[in-house]
């Protein structure tokens, strides 16, 4: 799965590397975080929220381990968990603990990209939230500034070249990403296991 083939230009943006690299795990992810929860109920909305939490935990944990300071995207599990409150639930369990072994070069940029462009796709989700379920339910988590803060200050960085090796680790760790959110996502649709 490293790199899924696509070798980065000498002066291609790590941006449009990680884009091109990770679309198909992207198409994947976002079908399937639609199917397994939705937004158009009050209990799919929790249930997304369960998703995110479950899914962000270890990921929270692992960069908390191996970030450097500028790579670590404000921790959102406090936030989903907010919401959750305001809608009567827990939050889940974490789902299984994420790992890419060796934290090598790139790989701490790869799961911060990933996380803090989520937050692009929290704005597009917003507004459905909002218009479905009249402005009454909690949004902390979709509207958090501080996680949009740090995708613009990521941006400056990613909009550079980058050296092979660092964008290599940036790419198996951003697809490592997807396919972590993929589980969990899968693992709620299985009728007998519940988050």
């Amino acid at each position: 799965m490293a790199g899924q083939g696509h070798q980065p230009a000498s002066d291609e943006s790590l941006r449009s590397h990680l884009r091109a690299a990770t679309l198909a795990a992207h198409d994947l992810l976002d079908r399937a975080m639609q199917a397994a929860s939705g937004w158009r109920t009050r209990e799919d909305y929790a249930r997304f929220l369960e998703l995110q939490h479950a899914a962000r935990a270890p990921l929270e944990d692992w960069i908390d381990a191996h970030a450097p300071e500028d790579l670590r995207p404000p921790r959102q599990t406090r936030l989903i968990a907010h919401d959750l409150a305001a809608l009567g639930k827990a939050p889940p369990a974490p789902a299984h603990l994420f790992s890419l072994g060796e934290a090598g070069t790139g790989h701490a940029l790869g799961v911060a990209w990933v996380l803090a462009g989520s937050a692009l796709g929290n704005r597009s989700i917003a507004r459905q939230v909002r218009r479905i379920g009249g402005g009454a339910w909690p949004m902390v988590f979709l509207g958090d500034a501080a996680m949009l803060g740090f995708w613009q200050a990521l941006r400056a960085r990613i909009e550079q070249p980058t050296p092979p090796g660092e964008a290599e680790g940036a790419t198996d760790a951003a697809i490592a990403v997807f396919a972590h959110f993929l589980a969990v996502a899968e693992q709620a649709e299985a009728p007998e296991t519940a988050l």
